[in-house]
């Protein structure tokens, strides 16, 4: 359990470091204009890449990397928990119905199947393109209502493969002998879920929630790649414009996908967020794996 609990305090250090620098005590960064040479002359103006002043580098809009992505994570790790959570309570309920009333569910898991061959990221650009994508006339919608419809789609998206999971775990519990005696005991579903099943699936499900959330981020870094960032992609249309699209809110993804033209140029804005998001993957990658080695070796 102590390697459990080091990858969730990895996890969550950045996350509260950013909650405490940008939201409790409300620091706003200062941008950094010009680097000075010890004779204090200006040697070169923003961008500029990694160094002592700036770990991860300034962007051309004289931002520091470093508190771009320590802000973008904390937003980040929030809505793929947000994401996730609500997934998994959908699917809990509906899945752990169909096991129970045995239903044949043929149609849904033949639909829920094919989202293994048809990517998740082409369909959810189908879906939120058309919203979150400025047009030429501006947004029709407001920030909320578009980031609440971006939550949506991509929980309606993970839900379906993520009930089959729950099922075909609760259905094999409930195939148990130990199942059959404890209905002569209590014949109430709401009992032998509560009392057997659930404490016998609840490792399961934090697998499958991590699962989902590195599913859920995988997704969104996929349509930032597409420019469909998090809450709506800013467009300019003017013939004068340097950047044409813009996100909405610096969360990790859309930071990724908004500096991923400059990997060529000034590369370090490219790979300040993608560190970020590839030690999220990696957090939640090892805590699956550990959580999985513990559910077999328990079993």
């Amino acid at each position: 359990m102590k390697r459990i609990y080091t990858l969730l305090i990895l996890l969550l250090i950045p996350a509260c470091v950013s909650i405490v620098y940008f939201d409790i005590l409300k620091i706003t960064p200062k941008t950094i204009n010009f680097l000075y040479n010890s004779n204090g002359e200006i040697i070169k103006s923003s961008p500029f890449p990694p160094s002592l002043h700036a770990l991860f580098g300034v962007d051309s809009g004289s931002k520091n990397m470093l508190f771009e992505v320590l802000s973008g994570y904390r937003i980040t790790l929030f809505l793929i928990i947000i994401i996730a959570s609500l997934s998994m309570l959908i699917s809990i309920f509906i899945g752990t119905y169909l096991a129970f009333n045995n239903k044949n569910i043929g149609f849904y898991k033949y639909f829920s199947n094919a989202l293994f061959y048809i990517p998740q990221t082409i369909l959810a650009y189908i879906l939120l393109q058309p919203l979150l994508y400025e047009t030429i006339d501006g947004f029709s919608t407001s920030f909320s209502y578009r980031a609440l419809y971006n939550i949506i789609i991509l929980i309606i998206l993970m839900t379906p493969t993520t009930t089959i999971l729950i099922k075909d775990a609760t259905l094999y519990i409930l195939n148990k002998e130990f199942i059959s005696v404890a209905y002569t005991i209590s014949p109430s579903n709401f009992h032998i879920f509560f009392k057997h099943v659930l404490p016998n699936v609840t490792t399961q499900y934090f697998i499958v929630f991590l699962r989902i959330s590195f599913q859920t981020l995988l997704v969104m870094t996929h349509l930032a790649f597409f420019k469909i960032f998090f809450g709506g992609t800013k467009v300019c249309y003017g013939p004068a414009c340097e950047i044409t699209e813009r996100p909405s809110i610096n969360e990790l993804s859309s930071l990724l996908g908004f500096h991923s033209n400059e990997l060529t140029t000034n590369w370090w804005t490219f790979y300040a967020p993608l560190i970020a998001i590839l030690y999220i993957f990696i957090i939640i990658n090892l805590l699956s794996k550990e959580l999985t080695y513990r559910f077999q070796l328990y079993k």
